[in-house]
C-alpha cells in the first residue's frame, strides 16, 4: 500500500478508536522494520504472526527520564560472548502490557549519544524480561500501554535490528511518517464526531424543529468541518511528499501541529452542540478528546514541532 492508503486506512479506523488503531500500526511498524533490515533472518519468522495477528510487537524508546530527548538513551547494550546483554527500562509504550516482541532502542557506548544507538530484536518471554503496568486513563486501555525492565536480557547477534549509526536515522525518518498518520487519525475522530453530531441534530427537537434547523447550531458544525478539510488538506501534502520520497520535515510537523489543535478545540465544540447526550459511553466524544491530547505527546511535543517549522522558515542572512 501507498503510505496515502495507509493514512486512510488509520484515518477510518482512529474514527472508532485512536487507541486500537495505534496499537495496530505500531505492531505492523515493527513487521516493516524487521522486513527492511533483517528480510533473511527475523522477518520470514516473525512476518506471518504479526501480520495475520496471532502475535503483537512494539518499539520501545521512552524510559523513565528521557522522552523525546534520545541522546539521554539509559537502557545500554553490553558486549557479552557472540552477543549482547541488555539492562534498562522502558514505559509509556503501546502494546507493550501484552506484546510479545520488542524492538528496543538501547545504547551500546555510554556517552555516545544517538551515534551509539542501536534497535534490537527482543522476545518479550526471555529470562529476564518483566513488564511493568502503567496507569492510565480508561480512554487509553486499547492501546495496551505498558512499561518493562530488561534485567541482562541476552540478545544473539542477529537479533540487533539496525545497528550504530543507521537506528537513529531510521527513528527519524519514522517520526515523520507518525506525525504523519497521527495527523490523519486526529482528522479521522473529528470527521467521525462531526458525522455523529450531524446524524443527532436531524433528531433532536429543540423549540419544536429539528436541531438541524436552527442557524447558530448548523454554524458549530460548518466550523468543524470547515477546520476539518483544512487538516485534510495537510495530511494529504505530507502523505503525497512521502509517497514521492520527498523531504517530509516540516510538512509532517505542521499537520500534525494543526491536526491535534484542531481536534481539541472542534471535538470540544461538537461535544457541546451534542449537549449531555454527548457525554454517554455510546458516543465517541470524551474518548477521542483524551485521544488528541496523547496525540499532541505523541512523536514530539508542540514546541519541538513548532521549532522544526520555524528551522525551515527561518531566512538567510541577506534574505528578506
Amino acid at each position: 500500500m501507498s503510505f496515502t492508503d495507509t493514512a486512510q486506512v488509520l484515518h477510518r479506523l482512529a474514527g472508532a478508536d485512536f487507541g486500537a488503531a495505534m496499537a495496530l500500526v505500531n505492531s505492523h511498524n515493527v513487521a516493516t522494520l524487521l522486513l527492511r533490515y533483517s528480510p533473511d533472518g527475523l522477518a520470514p519468522a516473525c512476518l506471518p504472526d504479526l501480520l495475520s495477528g496471532r502475535t503483537v510487537a512494539c518499539t520501545a524508546l521512552t524510559e523513565p527520564d528521557t522522552g523525546s530527548d534520545l541522546a539521554q538513551l539509559k537502557t545500554l547494550a553490553s558486549p557479552s560472548g557472540d552477543g549482547w546483554l541488555l539492562s534498562g527500562e522502558k514505559t509509556w509504550i503501546i502494546n507493550a502490557a501484552h506484546a510479545d516482541g520488542v524492538v528496543v532502542y538501547a545504547q551500546t557506548k555510554a556517552g555516545a549519544g544517538v551515534k551509539g544507538m542501536a534497535a534490537f530484536w527482543v522476545d518479550a518471554h526471555a529470562p529476564g524480561f518483566e513488564r511493568r503496568p502503567v496507569s492510565s486513563s480508561g480512554a487509553f486501555n486499547s492501546m495496551g500501554l505498558g512499561g518493562f525492565v530488561l534485567n541482562q536480557v541476552f540478545c544473539k547477534p542477529e537479533q540487533m535490528v539496525c545497528p550504530p549509526g543507521v537506528a537513529f536515522a531510521d527513528i527519524m525518518d519514522g517520526i515523520n511518517r507518525a506525525r504523519t498518520y497521527v495527523a490523519a487519525m486526529c482528522c479521522g475522530m473529528v470527521a467521525q464526531a462531526l458525522a455523529t453530531a450531524s446524524a443527532y441534530g436531524q433528531q433532536r427537537q429543540a423549540f419544536g424543529k429539528p436541531l438541524t434547523q436552527h442557524q447558530g447550531w448548523r454554524w458549530q458544525l460548518a466550523q468543524a468541518a470547515t477546520a476539518l478539510k483544512a487538516g485534510e488538506l495537510l495530511v494529504a501534502d505530507a502523505c503525497a511528499r512521502i509517497d514521492q520520497g520527498a523531504d517530509v520535515q516540516a510538512e509532517a510537523a505542521q499537520a500534525k501541529l494543526y491536526a491535534t489543535s484542531m481536534a481539541q478545540t472542534q471535538l470540544g465544540e461538537l461535544l457541546h452542540a451534542m449537549g449531555a447526550e454527548g457525554f454517554l459511553d455510546r458516543h465517541p466524544f470524551l474518548r477521542h478528546l483524551a485521544a488528541t491530547h496523547a496525540a499532541a505527546l505523541a512523536d514530539g511535543s508542540t514546541a519541538m514541532l513548532l521549532e522544526r517549522v520555524a528551522q525551515n522558515f527561518r531566512l538567510k542572512p541577506g534574505e528578506s
